[in-house]
């Protein structure tokens, strides 16, 4: 199945061990070697784990929505409860049309509610935690616009809430009359939940048949369960993964062609959040192939379909093999089998943290920077203004700090159209080609909820760039003093002092109230200061 090449230089022993350790943990909810959250959050373990009647219950509920004349289907959540469902949904016919809200910039909130109109919406509010601020917020937002023309009991029969027992969201649900409550289950972490309701359900909503999804994931469980070497699918990926971080490779490129596209969110939040702690970890670099460089710090993880590979893609390996970048192939055969792909990481990322002493399931640089958030909040309302901010590098003293062994973080709080996100990406893509360092390019404030953790908690070789603008508009949000413009510069404050207060080499640039024109400034100052 695997080329033996990947165990070269790897202790079987423990590796074996580790896996045997796993699956007693899982089924006796007993600790691995006294590491508790092991045992506490590995509900997951056995693929999909939906009673019949679960099942039954949800495809039920899921075809008489379906059979109701709704035009629109909102998902409302950030994180875990939203790039996993994105992943599998996307396999549907999107009839009637989904969309998901997971992003506060004022702009898109704006632009939602403007298409939404007065047409007949369900709204579904998903929250592990029933109490994430961006989630709250916009489903108060949208559940006070869709009810502006509607009688109450109308309207909150048109909202469903996914939250696990005893959260704030199923106690609104309860208080509002919502037309249905699902509850997850407390030992699924929100990252790791895509497989039960939190994914499969929004993916039902959008005709998605998750039969094969299921399926897949299922028996990439039953053959995880396999402790030896040439059997199990998730051993080599842990062995690939750990060899070249052993080898000082810690950038990794994972290549997805266009049929898998939207597993990419959730991979990268998944290894972000999962191993980006205690100042270790695998910085994900998915997608854009044009903001990564064949150096030594690179590895890649390559999928491939049953389509043959464009031309850009074969360029893309030919290159890697030139540079002698380890690749590691993974061949799926239709976009349905991809079910397996969640759990085969899933399972992978949570050994690899066994080996590296850390714990998969927890976030804490993500909870510093809500933390920091709710305190200039709270300021706001108390004041009326934002607190004043902490200082950050200029562009010039950031500039010079880039080194051979960084990697560079583009991070935009910015409401911005078509023509500015090239912009962006051209910023990225000058910036890679310029120092021969790998970028990312993540919009604030969602990456918060994926690569956030990585760049507060992981390898200390990232590089900040934080961008701001003048050009805002504020949306009133209900039963708050404050907007979605002052929401979303509270987030990109409270994400800055995080990285500041970590020693995290961090520039913010206000772009002013033309952001166009403040790129394109920006582009050509960065590109003088660079060559000095």
């Amino acid at each position: 199945m695997y080329s033996k090449q990947y165990f070269s230089n790897w202790d079987e022993d423990i590796l074996l061990d580790s896996i045997a350790k796993f699956w007693e943990s899982a089924e006796r909810s007993t600790p691995i070697d006294n590491h508790a959250f092991m045992s506490n959050w590995l509900g997951w373990s056995l693929g999909c784990d939906w009673t019949l009647d679960e099942k039954r219950q949800y495809v039920e509920l899921a075809n008489e929505i379906c059979g109701e004349d709704f035009q629109y289907i909102l998902l409302v959540g950030v994180g875990g409860s939203s790039a996993g469902a994105r992943a599998i949904a996307s396999l549907g016919d999107n009839s009637p049309k989904f969309v998901f809200v997971d992003s506060v910039l004022p702009s898109v909130v704006e632009k939602i509610a403007a298409e939404v109109g007065s047409k007949k919406t369900l709204l579904v509010i998903s929250s592990k935690s029933g109490t994430t601020l961006e989630t709250i917020t916009l489903a108060n937002y949208f559940l006070d616009k869709l009810g502006d023309s509607r009688e109450p009991v109308t309207y909150k029969k048109n909202a469903i809430a996914i939250t696990d027992p005893g959260t704030f969201l199923e106690e609104l649900a309860i208080e509002q009359n919502f037309r249905s409550i699902i509850r997850g289950k407390p030992d699924i972490g929100g990252r790791f939940a895509e497989l039960s309701c939190y994914g499969l359900f929004p993916a039902l909503l959008n005709r998605t048949d998750i039969s094969a999804i299921i399926d897949s994931a299922n028996e990439m469980a039953y053959l995880c369960r396999t402790v030896t070497l040439e059997d199990n699918p998730a051993i080599p990926l842990i062995e690939f993964l750990l060899q070249n971080l052993r080898d000082g490779r810690d950038k990794l490129y994972v290549y997805l062609p266009e049929s898998l596209s939207n597993f990419a969110m959730w991979l990268e939040q998944l290894l972000s959040e999962s191993l980006g702690k205690d100042g270790v970890g695998i910085i994900p670099f998915i997608g854009e192939s044009d903001l990564v460089s064949p150096s030594l710090d690179l590895c890649s993880v390559m999928y491939q379909d049953s389509s043959m590979e464009d031309t850009a893609t074969r360029n893309l390996r030919q290159c890697f093999e030139d540079h002698s970048i380890p690749i590691f192939n993974i061949k799926v055969n239709k976009p349905e089998s991809f079910g397996g792909e969640f759990f085969r990481w899933k399972m992978s990322v949570v050994l690899m943290a066994y080996s590296m002493k850390i714990n998969p399931f927890d976030q804490p640089q993500v909870q510093s920077s809500k933390d920091k958030t709710g305190e200039i909040l709270d300021y706001f309302t108390n004041h009326g203004k934002l607190p004043p901010t902490c200082s950050t590098l200029t562009l010039p003293e950031w500039t010079a700090q880039i080194k051979n062994d960084t990697y560079i973080a583009v991070l935009p709080f910015l409401q911005i159209g078509d023509e500015d996100q090239e912009l962006l990406f051209n910023l990225a893509s000058r910036m890679r080609k310029l120092t021969k360092r790998h970028v990312t390019l993540a919009m604030g404030p969602s990456y918060l909820h994926s690569t956030g953790q990585m760049h507060k908690g992981g390898p200390e070789s990232g590089m900040y760039l934080q961008l701001s603008s003048d050009n805002v508009g504020e949306i009133p949000i209900a039963g708050e003093k404050y907007g979605f413009s002052t929401l979303l510069a509270a987030q990109a404050d409270g994400d800055m002092e995080s990285l500041v207060s970590l020693n995290r080499p961090v520039c913010r640039v206000n772009l002013g109230s033309d952001i166009t024109q403040g790129l394109n400034k920006l582009i050509a100052q960065f590109q003088t200061l660079y060559e000095q």
